[in-house]
């Protein structure tokens, strides 16, 4: 039986489209889908701690074959509060199944970014929220699950973990979540009621 929902915050419940734009734009990115994969996996030692953004972009300017000095920095960080979009429809049934079902978050995120979202309200409808900076772990390995589902007190049979990125989606299904790959918010519903129903 379902207990807890946990759910990603970007790509999933914060709309990261027009940040997005600006860094497809410098890296002249063909295809989209498959660098928002890669980055994701770049990002780890930032979204650790590990790292500082100057530092990241400079790795990804070498993974890209790019002069690092024609990145901005601060390109992740810089008018974050302006560009990112709430998901609303989203949280609209994050509300509704707070009624039901324990509600979490678990992601890879920048102590920046995590500030705007505290600002907004973003972590208010959930139990709880696991933040990578803060806890020096991230979705690359299942020690984060672990932690968030001893939070919830529950199983990880009893959790349905959403994101956007293919391989943490894995990481949490080998754990024994039930797992969804975000697409978008009509899927969303219908891989929630198959589970649910």
């Amino acid at each position: 039986m379902i207990k807890a929902i946990i759910f990603d915050l970007g790509g999933v419940i914060v709309d990261l489209k027009f940040v997005l734009r600006r860094i497809f734009r410098i890296f002249n990115v063909r295809n989209k889908s498959k660098f928002w994969q890669e980055m994701n996996h770049e990002m780890i030692p930032l979204c650790r701690g590990d790292i500082n953004e100057k530092q990241f972009w400079k790795n990804v300017a070498k993974k890209y074959n790019m002069d690092h000095k024609k990145i901005p920095h601060d390109l992740l960080s810089k008018d974050f509060h302006k560009l990112i979009r709430l998901n609303k429809e989203l949280l609209k049934l994050i509300n509704k199944l707070k009624k039901r079902y324990k509600v979490a978050v678990i992601s890879n995120i920048i102590e920046n970014h995590s500030k705007v979202n505290e600002r907004i309200g973003l972590y208010k409808p959930f139990d709880h929220v696991v933040l990578s900076y803060k806890v020096k772990m991230t979705k690359d390995s299942s020690q984060i699950f672990k932690l968030a589902v001893k939070k919830l007190r529950v199983k990880p049979k009893e959790c349905i973990f959403i994101d956007d990125v293919k391989k943490f989606v894995k990481i949490a299904r080998l754990l024994g979540m039930k797992s969804i790959l975000f697409k978008n918010n009509k899927l969303l519903n219908t891989d929630l009621n198959k589970i649910l129903n």
